[in-house]
């Protein structure tokens, strides 16, 4: 949900409903149909801060910045080469992506922003305050935040881009 009250869904497992914004009444107000986001099959991270949305979809992982109220531009997307992060953050002109497939899925992947990409600057690995790996886990993204709560289950921690 957004600033606004707005509720934002990525569906995902390649549903053509694709990227959705609906009104607090539950009134569907926005969708991705028309958005020409490049290989938009599944949402794999989606962050909403203020009233704009943030997305890394599958299949090309480009970043694409969503707000559906700038008129003359509603849809803004960066080449993006950090494939499979199941959350993004995004602060200023620079974004963390964390996540990925098989021995990357403890990636945290640093990058700013330029006028048509996201150009890395830093990968690292998310741990633990004691060092060891995450196992189980789930993610969230938030504005300038990635949250993640490993098992079992009864804590978050919180990597902030912005600090």
């Amino acid at each position: 949900m957004d600033e606004a009250g707005h509720i934002w869904v990525g569906h995902f497992d390649e549903n053509p409903a694709g990227i959705r914004r609906w009104s607090a009444t539950g009134r569907l107000i926005w969708t991705s149909d028309d958005a020409h986001i490049p290989g938009l099959f599944d949402c794999y991270a989606l962050n909403v801060s203020g009233t704009t949305a943030w997305a890394c979809p599958y299949t090309d992982f480009p970043l694409v910045e969503i707000r559906p109220d700038r008129t003359d531009r509603p849809v803004r997307v960066w080449e993006n080469r950090v494939r499979g992060a199941k959350a993004v953050a995004v602060h200023r002109d620079r974004v963390a992506f964390y996540g990925g497939y098989r021995e990357e899925q403890d990636r945290l992947a640093h990058g700013e922003l330029t006028e048509a990409s996201v150009e890395p600057t830093d990968i690292g690995l998310l741990t633990l305050p004691n060092g060891s790996v995450l196992g189980r886990r789930r993610v969230v993204g938030r504005g300038s935040r990635i949250y993640v709560q490993a098992e079992p289950f009864t804590e978050w921690g919180v990597f902030d881009l912005s600090g």
